[in-house]
């Protein structure tokens, strides 16, 4: 590749460009290449000073105004726009508590299928109702949206409560619920943020819900803040935080994403390539289920319990494929404040022998119902580990081909990525819950151990009859001893930091270069690709450039 191009008052070395951008502190290396066209174009890549991005998202988070304006704009977006359109649509409360406009696909931006949406909704109650019987439903709810949740456990509710950042949301909930005549005494609904708690007044509310809302949080230290903020009510027993995007799995889904745009047409290096820019461009909060896992470590006298629950659907989208359901379970601190130190609610526990794991017994679909209908007559559970889950273990096989093997450029790779998926025994939430029903059992599940499982399912198949729908709760693995924090999420705030440096650096070489030969555009990434001799691969650069 050439080492300069030519503009009209001469040429420059692009190893002059690459000296200036390294020059700057928050860079630790870079390189620039062509853009191909009729008038070349350079086109810079930097690498980041770890210390310096995250010094710039310190700094972020110590500008109030700053870090309130980032997140009421990203709220608003998510629902105002689903809000005003119904409001606007005159709709009647029904045909309300089944509106999903707004919700678009991760993938091309096209409304998602109604009748999955419905499936979705109808999974999020039957969970969220099946918390116990024990909580009266006193709901406090953060991120009100419109209203899905609340129409959706109407005739459950003592009382509701909203804190709901979009003053167009608020109204229309409130208007919604005034015409509906069992609910227009029982709901309040203030405009606020989620760690705006203290606007609610005297409340005692004994479930808090955080549903399809937690992605918008700039943080996990954020999450964090407004998990400690509902923990200090009293009178909350359950937090449940439904549509959690999986850190755990986001290479898996954002492989599915380029495979979308590409239609499994492309070599290694452009899903790379694809993959690795919609990583940059990524700036909401996707959470590992390690970060709720370890909770009951950090507050021991507070929570009692977590779960991790996948979605129950059918349908096979990105709802159900990558997101899922963290239920914190509360001590009665009531109780305990009285002397009583008996557990509040049964967690059954299973030893680490009883655990059958599904990849190395061999199992199917067809052989794990053998098994269940043979234990029919005697008593206990069988509890079953590392159950691929179908709906995304292509995306895992092909992750393993992409990080291993041959450099494959051809469309090998991806066939003989699906091969392995459709050769490897793999089954979802619903199929399990179908297997369990006609050997004649119940079944709990948990997804926590998605980092170490690579998305794989744990089962207890039991034949306890809980009281008044609620789920039993045994005492799953997890798998969040011994990480670091910081593998629990992603940051945000580094995409917001990240472009503070870019204007930066544009600032930089712009008083030291005519205007007309700075870089068209400068990429921040997590490393520079290099060749089989260890060289940065400039060849890989330039067709990124052109994507």
């Amino acid at each position: 590749m050439a080492s300069t191009f030519q503009r009209p008052d001469g040429q420059l070395g692009l190893d002059t460009v690459e000296q200036i951008l390294r020059k700057h502190e928050s860079v630790d290396d870079a390189a620039v290449v062509l853009r191909d066209g009729a008038d070349a174009e350079a086109v810079a890549f930097v690498t980041m000073h770890k210390n310096i991005v995250e010094s710039q998202i310190g700094n972020q988070r110590q500008s109030d105004n700053e870090y309130e304006t980032q997140q009421i704009q990203l709220w608003k977006t998510a629902f105002d726009r689903g809000a005003r359109t119904a409001m606007g649509q005159n709709l009647l409360p029904n045909a309300v508590a089944r509106d999903f406009t707004g919700w678009v696909s991760a993938y091309d931006g096209a409304p998602l299928n109604h009748s999955d949406m419905n499936e979705w909704l109808d999974d999020t109650i039957e969970t969220l109702l099946g918390c116990g019987s024990s909580h009266s439903l006193n709901v406090l709810e953060l991120g009100t949206g419109s209203g899905l949740v609340l129409l959706g456990i109407a005739e459950s509710l003592q009382c509701y409560l909203g804190l709901e950042l979009s003053q167009t949301a608020v109204d229309f909930v409130t208007a919604t619920a005034s015409s509906i005549p069992y609910l227009a005494d029982k709901v309040r609904v203030h405009q606020g943020t989620a760690t705006d708690l203290h606007l609610l007044g005297p409340a005692s509310p004994s479930v808090v819900v955080i549903n399809s809302v937690a992605q918008y949080f700039p943080s996990r230290d954020y999450l964090l803040e407004v998990v400690e903020g509902i923990l200090r009510l009293g009178s909350v027993r359950t937090v449940f935080l439904g549509d959690i995007r999986s850190y755990a799995l986001q290479q898996e889904f954002l492989i599915s994403k380029a495979f979308h745009k590409s239609g499994e047409r492309a070599s290694k290096d452009d899903v790379r390539e694809a993959m690795m820019g919609m990583a940059q461009a990524e700036i909401e909060l996707l959470v590992d289920p390690g970060f709720f896992t370890s909770l009951p470590d950090q507050f021991p006298d507070v929570i009692e319990h977590v779960e991790i629950l996948p979605k129950k659907m059918r349908a096979n989208n990105e709802l159900s494929r990558y997101r899922y359901a963290a239920i914190i379970h509360v001590r009665d601190r009531k109780q305990m404040g009285e002397g009583r130190q008996q557990q509040q609610q049964v967690i059954h526990e299973i030893k680490d022998e009883e655990w059958l794991d599904f990849v190395d017994s061999g199992l199917d679909r067809q052989s794990l119902l053998r098994r269940l209908q043979a234990s029919a007559s005697a008593p206990g559970i069988v509890a079953v580990s590392n159950i691929c889950y179908s709906k995304t273990v292509f995306d895992r096989h092909a992750i393993d081909s992409l990080n291993g093997g041959p450099e494959d450029n051809t469309l090998d790779w991806i066939s003989s990525a699906r091969q392995k998926s459709q050769d490897c025994a793999s089954l979802a939430a619903v199929d399990l819950v179908d297997i369990a029903k006609e050997a004649g059992y119940e079944v709990e599940i948990s997804w926590a151990r998605q980092h170490s499982q690579r998305g794989g399912l744990d089962a207890v198949f039991h034949r306890h009859q809980p009281s008044s729908g609620a789920r039993l709760m045994f005492r799953f693995p997890t798998d969040h001893q011994g990480r670091a924090a910081s593998t629990f999420s992603n940051q945000p705030l580094q995409q917001q930091a990240e472009q503070a440096i870019q204007q930066q650096l544009y600032e930089a070489l712009e008083t030291q270069l005519p205007l007309h030969l700075v870089p068209q555009d400068i990429f921040v990434l997590g490393t520079l690709p290099t060749n089989a001799e260890g060289e940065v691969d400039r060849e890989a650069l330039a067709r990124r450039a052109e994507a």
